[in-house]
């Protein structure tokens, strides 16, 4: 009906005007390595492990939106593994590389088909049933605020590793 048409209408505005209007960031001192070991305490899934080279990465940054960065890329992870399948792996590392830290989560889900690869980070782009595809868009957002990088690597029907660069700041 056109009145279903016009809610739907509505809920994406409004989440694309939350988008464009980014929380101001409230950086703190951070533990990296602690804020991501939380994050990951959502999940009930027994197959997602946490694995850090380091126990302290400190650096300044907003904790809520390192936090919806890490549970985003994981619940993106436990969805692209398939109900039935046997054996499932959703890992999450950090790990520190000269000025930078690392995120890294891997999973060996359905992968991301190469037609489907050039458009993940684009606002709307969803391939899931529910949701409206911001997710990876707010998230690249708030990297690129940070002066970061998201990166991906798939390969369908084995998997996928996203890998976030960020500048470590004190």
């Amino acid at each position: 009906t056109l009145i279903q048409q016009i809610d739907t209408m509505s809920t994406v505005a409004s989440a694309f005007s939350n988008f464009a209007n980014m929380p101001t960031q409230k950086n703190e001192r951070l533990n990296i390595v602690q804020v991501c070991k939380t994050a990951l305490e959502i999940f009930n899934e027994d197959y997602v492990d946490f694995i850090s080279s380091e126990k302290e990465i400190y650096t300044s940054f907003d904790r809520t939106q390192l936090t919806r960065i890490v549970t985003n890329l994981v619940k993106n992870a436990i969805q692209s593994i398939p109900e039935n399948q046997e054996f499932k792996s959703v890992v999450v590392e950090i790990l520190k590389e000269d000025a930078n830290f690392i995120l890294k989560v891997s999973d060996n889900g359905i992968g991301i088909s190469s037609e489907n690869q050039a458009y993940i980070f684009e606002p709307k782009f969803t391939t899931k049933n529910s949701g409206m595809g911001l997710g990876l868009a707010i998230i690249k957002k708030i990297i690129e605020n940070y002066n970061g990088s998201i990166t991906f690597e798939s390969e369908e029907e084995k998997g996928t590793l996203f890998t976030v660069k960020l500048p470590i700041k004190i």
